[in-house]
């Protein structure tokens, strides 16, 4: 019976997360919108790896972790962490671009096939046997994914590629934590990963030019919001994920496209929903069929 309700609460704990976190990732792409036309994406992203260091500094404290940073490091470990915020921050550039030249919710939408992505680079590199469940659905993913973008239609913007850009870059990352040890902490591959990404941003703004002085402390304040909700979206997710398994709450990630569609309608008055309604479904289907296929091959290991 304690067993029962403890599995509850952390179901309960892991889905109110991801909820949060889903929320918080698309506020946070709100506002890259709204002042994506004032400052260049190159400062928006070092506020985004700037103030994200807050969530994080607070997850640190609290799981007392502050004073063992520096310990058990290696050379594999850094490089990891290095590819890992490299990624990052070309997400980062590369999704601010997509949100500020396209329909918000077709961006965010797209950014979903990332779990096809994840599937082929398993065959790859961390020598997965994909069945023919796995393959329909990555090809029944990318269909959804080319109805989404229209390529011959009048409509297609080169824009929509860069929000797969950023999906295949969010599969490299995951590829690549597979590949870290687990006994160093979430924290740790965290603070090592942003770091990487900020010094990045930093080294991209002495380096590039036509970014805008601020000169408002309002406007300083909601960048830095920014970094705030990106940062605290990122240890939601990883919370939800280590509270209860994979399976179970990776099906709750599809919250941020009917939030996303529904903030743009709210916001910016986006209506897109008939033309993306069925490469939309398609995208959602076929990443259930993978959670549900992965679901199933973890219960059958057990067994």
């Amino acid at each position: 019976m304690i067993n029962f309700l403890s599995n509850q609460k952390n179901t309960f704990l892991a889905i109110t997360a991801m909820v949060i976190g889903v929320i918080f990732i698309d506020i946070h792409g709100l506002i890259v919108k709204f002042l994506g036309g004032e400052y260049s994406t190159i400062q928006l992203a070092l506020f985004r790896n700037t103030f994200a260091i807050i969530p994080l500094i607070l997850l640190l404290i609290y799981n007392k972790e502050s004073s063992t940073l520096f310990n058990n490091l290696n050379k594999k470990f850094i490089l990891f962490c290095f590819i890992r915020g490299s990624c990052f921050l070309l997400i980062n550039v590369l999704y601010y671009i997509a949100i500020n030249n396209m329909e918000f919710a077709t961006a965010s939408t797209l950014t979903f096939s990332s779990t096809f992505f994840i599937v082929i680079l398993s065959i790859f590199f961390l020598v997965d046997k994909v069945g023919i469940y796995r393959w329909s659905a990555v090809i029944i993913g990318f269909v959804g994914v080319v109805m989404i973008m229209k390529p011959n239609s009048s409509i297609f913007s080169y824009y929509s590629i860069l929000p797969i850009l950023v999906a295949f870059l969010w599969a490299v990352q995951v590829i690549v934590l597979k590949f870290i040890p687990n006994n160093y902490s979430t924290g740790k591959i965290q603070f090592y990963s942003l770091s990487s990404s900020f010094l990045g941003s930093l080294l991209l703004i002495f380096l590039t030019t036509g970014h805008t002085n601020i000169e408002s402390q309002g406007d300083f304040f909601i960048l830095s919001l920014i970094g705030i909700f990106g940062g605290t979206a990122a240890i939601l997710f990883i919370y939800s994920y280590r509270l209860i398994a994979a399976s179970k709450i990776a099906v709750f990630e599809y919250l941020a496209i009917p939030s996303s569609f529904i903030l743009a309608w709210i916001f910016f008055g986006e209506a897109p929903f008939d033309q993306l309604f069925p490469g939309v479904l398609l995208i959602v289907f076929a990443g259930l069929i993978i959670i549900w296929r992965d679901k199933n091959k973890k219960a059958n290991k057990k067994t």
